[in-house]
């Protein structure tokens, strides 16, 4: 039972979700710095608030996963945990977050700061995931959650600093905007063939994708949206390095590293712009490429800070590919994805 839990969870990308406020709280490490057991808690935390959006969405969902015989190892799909102890599971992490976020209790204002930050998160997380199949765009709203959890690991150093500190709010607007695309462009593709099934009204159903006899129909429309997502992403990425250059000094390998993992991201976002057959478990594995290129940019980036911070760009690839290979038959195509 604990295994059907942990694909509930979507295990797959918990890291990803998991070090999202530990790089709020690295961005603002000329002001301050958190302890080892307080980049901890901010990853529990990270993980948690992925577990309370993801296991919601998968609870709102169910009806139309259902849709779709990929996703038969989803636990909701196939019975083996029910909706009501899903529920029951995914406020339990939300409410836990909450506790955690105590370990940053300093002062009353302060805290009160955090914690709003972190609720507020939650609250766009909510919103998202019951709107998102009625309306086209609607991604917009599981980007700001994301976007205020690394702002609340900034909160955990700092309030009195954060409208003074841009690295901060350049980090997650490059964190909301990753997300954006993992929603808006990887996730309607891989659950094209059944939200269309289920009347979903998704931007890329909107804009004319479509599985027809078993052929991936991608419109041009959907593609120039999907790379200028990527490319609003590799300004961010580059603008500390012209806006900031005190902090961020020039790093020839560093720029070289950078300017590879995006080339071989657009390389990668262009694969799956051209695949002609729906095919799950392919769309899976591109989207598995994609994730893992494009989010060890951000800590390439932040080296300029302290060197250790590029150590964590390996955190959501391992974590993808074991927690794959210890629930799933293959390490880049995860069956719940």
């Amino acid at each position: 039972m604990i295994k059907e839990y942990l694909k509930l969870s979507r295990l797959f990308n918990m890291g990803l979700t998991g070090v999202a406020p530990i790089f709020g709280a690295l961005a603002m490490w000329n002001v301050g710095q958190t302890s080892i057991l307080g980049v901890m808690i901010l990853f529990v935390i990270g993980c948690l608030s992925h577990i309370f959006g993801f296991v919601l969405n998968d609870v709102i969902d169910v009806d139309v996963d259902k849709l779709s015989t990929d996703l038969k190892a989803r636990p909701l799909v196939s019975g083996t945990i029910t909706r009501r102890k899903a529920t029951y599971f995914a406020v339990s992490a939300m409410l836990l977050s909450w506790v955690l976020a105590l370990f940053f209790y300093e002062e009353l204002w302060s805290f009160i700061i955090i914690i709003s930050i972190l609720i507020f998160a939650d609250l766009l997380s909510t919103f998202y995931n019951f709107i998102s199949k009625r309306y086209p765009g609607m991604d917009i709203f599981v980007t700001g959650a994301v976007f205020f959890l690394i702002i609340f690991g900034g909160a955990t150093v700092s309030t009195e600093k954060l409208f003074s500190t841009p690295i901060l709010w350049i980090v997650a607007s490059i964190g909301s905007v990753q997300v954006l695309f993992m929603n808006m462009i990887n996730g309607a593709l891989k659950d094209i063939d059944h939200d269309a099934e289920g009347s979903g009204r998704t931007l890329a159903i909107r804009l004319g994708a479509k599985v027809i006899d078993g052929n991936l129909i991608i419109p041009r429309s959907f593609k120039v949206v999907g790379y200028s997502i990527e490319g609003l992403r590799t300004c961010l990425l580059f603008l500390p390095f012209v806006i900031l250059s005190e902090q961020f000094s020039l790093l020839i390998w560093q720029i070289a590293l950078l300017v590879g993992l995006t080339g071989i991201t657009f390389y990668l976002i262009h694969t799956l712009f051209s695949l002609d057959k729906f095919v799950r478990g392919k769309v899976r594995k591109k989207i598995g490429l994609i994730v893992i290129f494009m989010y060890a940019s951000t800590p390439v980036m932040l080296y300029s800070l302290h060197p250790y911070i590029i150590l964590i760009a390996l955190v959501p690839p391992l974590w993808f590919l074991s927690s794959n290979s210890i629930l799933h038959s293959s390490a880049f195509e995860p069956e719940t994805m």
